[in-house]
């Protein structure tokens, strides 16, 4: 039963894949559809330049570790966020994979505009099955996208094959157990801690049987089949892969990454509300004591933040 059900809505300012299929973006014209999407990346840049991925790492510095450096950013969307990372770190190279063809010609479109020392591009590519040669990158990022491959193992086991001796994957990803949507079903339900009690292939059922009872009007956020596979993902539905803490840790170990380190960001401390009112990015910081304890790390994390060393 879905006790408080939600439907979702088109909204620029919130990027989703799925605007590609709405009539207010299919009925543009070329121009017109041009001009919307300089204007996305631009967005895109703007809030991630407002709230940067540095924010999650503290005790790193980027813009000394990555000057002039060859920079993976596995799940780069339409590319504004890898953008204002490569500006703010003045790396060398900053190249970005995702599994939307759309996105990736809307990234590699404003990147063969965009006037920089530093060269962009962009790749479709799934993250298990990446095209680039060993040893290719000096580091990797990844921001909110492991909770969506089909295998962790094998993402990690190709980003160790790709980065450089002494390398560094820095990731970042919502714990399935994350309070406020770790299962990514805020357009479908407002039930809140549904991932407290359900398995991930219950979640993403339920959400597919929500899905196919909506009307012709939510035609454009259906999920797409995929050619591969029953993996509703990515391309549409939530597809998360229910991730952990322990379960990422074990893996990490498994693959052989020589360093790993957790990060501990309390939940809320980098968030819209926290930034809003000081008592809340008070109180959050309260919270970082227990996240030392592992049962907690799931629970009390704002994101799960890895740093791993080849």
């Amino acid at each position: 039963m879905n006790i408080f059900p939600n439907k979702p809505k088109y909204q620029e300012n919130h990027f989703v894949q799925e605007i590609f299929r709405h009539e207010k973006y299919t009925s543009l014209s070329q121009q017109e559809k041009e001009i919307f999407l300089d204007r996305l990346v631009n967005l895109n840049i703007k809030e991630a330049r407002r709230k940067p991925f540095d924010l999650f790492f503290p005790s790193h510095s980027f813009k000394d570790l990555l000057i002039d450096k060859k920079v993976l950013d596995l799940g780069c969307s339409i590319g504004g966020t890898t953008i204002q990372m490569g500006e703010d770190w003045k790396v060398k190279e900053f190249q970005g994979i995702d599994v939307s063809e759309e996105s990736i010609a809307i990234g590699n479109r404003f990147a063969s505009n965009f006037s920089s020392d530093t060269v962009y591009g962009f790749s479709c590519s799934y993250a298990e099955k990446m095209s680039f040669a060993d040893e290719s990158f000096d580091a990797i990022v990844s921001d909110d996208t492991i909770e969506h491959v089909r295998s962790v193992k094998e993402t990690l086991l190709e980003c160790k094959r790709i980065l450089k001796k002494d390398g560094v994957a820095y990731i970042v990803f919502p714990s399935f157990k994350l309070p406020f949507g770790g299962a990514h079903i805020g357009s479908v339900t407002k039930t809140p801690f549904l991932e407290w009690f359900f398995s991930p292939k219950t979640i993403n059922g339920a959400y597919q049987e929500i899905v196919a009872k909506w009307g012709d009007d939510l035609n454009w956020y259906k999920p797409r089949k995929e050619s591969e596979g029953d993996w509703a993902v990515v391309k549409g539905g939530i597809g998360v892969n229910g991730t952990t803490y322990k379960k990422f840790l074990s893996t990490a170990n498994d693959v052989g990454f020589k360093e790993i380190s957790f990060e501990r960001i309390p939940l809320l401390l980098i968030s819209n509300t926290a930034s809003k009112y000081p008592i809340v990015k008070f109180m959050s910081s309260m919270l970082k004591p227990l996240l030392s304890i592992d049962f907690f790390k799931d629970y009390l994390s704002h994101r799960l933040v890895f740093v791993l060393k080849k």
